[in-house]
């Protein structure tokens, strides 16, 4: 019985590290998608769960952001038109 063991070459080694590399780029990829997805989807349930247990809380909070939204746009609107003005002279 004659076994012949050869030696893989360096092309050989080369070869196999890039698609090892390459598998573990497209595996990672995957999973920091589907970690993003689980995330999304956490926030997702505990935005309902606080809407449905802190009712009150929640329009509240809601109130206020939208408070400071339109004010915020009240002043990008007003210093857009001063912008404007500034530009004709």
């Amino acid at each position: 019985m004659d076994l012949k063991i050869t030696t893989p070459r360096s092309d050989d080694y080369s070869e196999y590290a890039r698609r090892v590399r390459g598998g573990t780029a497209g595996v990672r990829s995957r999973a920091g998608e589907r970690g993003e997805l689980v995330r999304h989807e956490v926030g997702e349930r505990m935005f309902d769960l606080v809407t449905e247990y802190f009712p009150e809380e929640y329009r509240e909070r809601r109130r206020a952001e939208l408070t400071r939204a339109f004010g915020t746009g009240l002043a990008v609107g007003f210093l857009g038109r001063e912008l404007v003005r500034y530009a004709r002279r």
